[in-house]
């Protein structure tokens, strides 16, 4: 019984996982999508069709970016967005816990070195309860 809920419930949290990986990755699909007809567009204008006119805007064109941006079609960039989002480094999380740690570091030393005092607080109790249980070992009669 206990077995067959547990597959039940398991089963009913990845159906809900895959529901909303498939809702981020339309999102992010219509996103892509959007942006691959405004670069398109934006390549047909006369600031990227015109030489001179690309030249002499220079590095503030955005030729370059729509060009990058219609290198790829929107359905592959969903997928990889998505799989982005299903990483657990995706996204920069793992830089921004860096950060985190790095900003909190006087918390997470106060929090080690009280967390490193119990632990030999504990030891230490055991360690008198295992030296008590030894001489009355030794000096009990019989076992």
């Amino acid at each position: 019984m206990y077995s067959l809920v547990t597959y039940y419930v398991v089963g009913f949290f990845f159906l809900m996982f895959l529901v909303t990986q498939f809702g981020n990755g339309i999102n992010h699909y219509n996103s892509r999508r959007r942006s691959y007809e405004r670069a398109r567009k934006y390549l047909q204008t006369e600031v990227c069709t015109n030489p001179r006119v690309r030249a002499s805007l220079g590095e503030y064109s955005l030729c370059e970016q729509s060009e990058e941006t219609m290198d790829k079609p929107p359905f592959i960039t969903a997928i990889l967005d998505t799989a982005e989002d299903i990483h657990i480094c995706g996204n920069g999380y793992c830089s921004m816990l860096g950060v985190n740690i790095t900003n909190a570091l006087p918390q997470v030393i106060l929090t080690l070195a009280i967390i490193a005092v119990i632990i030999l607080w504990a030891s230490g109790v055991q360690l008198r309860r295992n030296k008590q249980r030894q001489s009355d070992d030794y000096f009990s009669l019989g076992k």
